[in-house]
This record gives C-alpha cells, sequence and structure tokens, in this order.
C-alpha cells in the first residue's frame, strides 16, 4: 500500500507542479522534487522520476534546450555540497541552498544563452532566479508536510 501511495503522491506533485509552472513563467516546480529525492536517498526513484521531469521540462519548454540538465546537474552538486557542512531536513540549510540555486538559475540561463544565440534579459533572468529562489524553501515545507502520510507504513 505504502509504494501505491507514493506513487499517487509523485503523480499528483507532478500535475501539481505543471499547473503551477503554468501560471509562473520561469518558474521550475519540479526542482522541489529532485531536492526532496536528494534528502531521502531515495535513488531507485530518482532513477525514473529525473529523466521523467527532464523530459517534461524540454517538453514545456521552460528553459532552453539543453539548460534543464544543467539547472538540474546544479541542483544535484550544490545539495551533495551542502550536505557535507548543514543537516539536510534543516529549514536553513533549504533557505541557503535555494539561495545558491537561485544564483545558479541566473548562471544556467546566462551560460546557455549565447549558446542559443538568444537574447540574454538581465532584468528578467534576475527576476525569474529570485522568484525560483523564493519558491524553493516554502514549497519544500509544504511538501515535506504532504510527504509524511506516504512514508507511515515504512516507518512501522
Amino acid at each position: 500500500m505504502s509504494k501505491f501511495r507514493n506513487i499517487c503522491w509523485w503523480l499528483f506533485f507532478m500535475a501539481a507542479a505543471i499547473g503551477l509552472q503554468a501560471l509562473t513563467p520561469g518558474l521550475d516546480a519540479l526542482a522541489v522534487g529532485i531536492i526532496i529525492l536528494l534528502q531521502e536517498r531515495d535513488y531507485k526513484n530518482m532513477l525514473w522520476l529525473l529523466p521523467l521531469f527532464v523530459l517534461l521540462q524540454e517538453g514545456m519548454g521552460t528553459r532552453v534546450f539543453g539548460g534543464v540538465i544543467v539547472w538540474y546537474a546544479a541542483i544535484i552538486v550544490l545539495f551533495k555540497l551542502g550536505r557535507w557542512l548543514f543537516e539536510v531536513e534543516n529549514f536553513i540549510f533549504i533557505f541557503l541552498l535555494s539561495s545558491c540555486l537561485g544564483a545558479a538559475y541566473y548562471g544556467v540561463a546566462w551560460l546557455m544563452a549565447p549558446l542559443q544565440d538568444i537574447p540574454f534579459n538581465v532584468q528578467d533572468t534576475l527576476d525569474k532566479s529570485l522568484i525560483q529562489a523564493l519558491f524553493l524553501p516554502f514549497a519544500w515545507r509544504l511538501l515535506i508536510a504532504t510527504r509524511h502520510w506516504t512514508m507511515y507504513d515504512e516507518e512501522k
């Protein structure tokens, strides 16, 4: 039953994230899912969810082509580096991580724009990176609170 709840939770998460991204241009709501997978060290689910997240992002066109892979790699690297210094379930860690990811969001956009021959709008990219940085800690807190009901049977 717990596996069924877990799959339902991830499907609901993806549907809600896609809906939220449709309302907020430039936001990557699926990034919170990667952070949750890394926190839970759930690499088995990450094997099928991460490629699915990349396909969804590439299909929705929220980032320039190929930028999603670099963005998700930055999330994973920054999380792994931060894990050495902080407790990963701490809100302070998530807040600092989201600040670094806001900067990484800007950096990936800056890096990919000339490669794709796309004009780089500094103010627009700063706004999107700030929205991303502010979104992550609050979404993480909400999702962690809802995540406990899927793990209840496993903890027994």
